[in-house]
């Protein structure tokens, strides 16, 4: 009788710690409102090997990956509004496609950003 009441305080004692684990699921995917939004991006003023981005949830644990016409850049500094990344010395007047990856799941929609004088018609990178 013992044994038989140990067994079934130890089974529901199982439950109780488990069964909200298991009824929490896999963890949500970013909904469409989460994803990172691009609203300006511009050479920094002071150091032109900078390139600073403004915009909406850049994420602030992990590193948010900025691909420059597919070219992948090194992020300097990161918050959620505000992405510093350095440009490449040789990196030509161009107008460039700008995209922002954050958390590795979620990407902006691309945004055109002209590095340079204004370029020429024809003359995209």
């Amino acid at each position: 009788m013992y044994h038989r009441l140990l067994r079934m305080s130890l089974f529901v004692l199982v439950h109780a710690l488990w069964a909200p684990l298991a009824l929490a699921g896999p963890p949500p995917l970013p909904s469409v409102d989460s994803r990172p939004v691009v609203v300006r991006a511009e050479v920094d003023g002071v150091e032109p090997d900078r390139l600073v981005i403004r915009g909406a949830n850049f994420g602030a644990r992990s590193t948010p990956v900025v691909l420059l016409s597919r070219i992948p850049l090194e992020v300097l500094s990161f918050s959620d509004q505000q992405i510093v990344a350095r440009l490449p010395v040789d990196v030509p007047s161009a107008r460039y496609r700008l995209q922002v990856l954050a958390a590795g799941v979620s990407s902006s929609p691309l945004f055109d950003v002209t590095l340079g004088p204004r370029p020429r018609r024809g003359s995209e990178g």
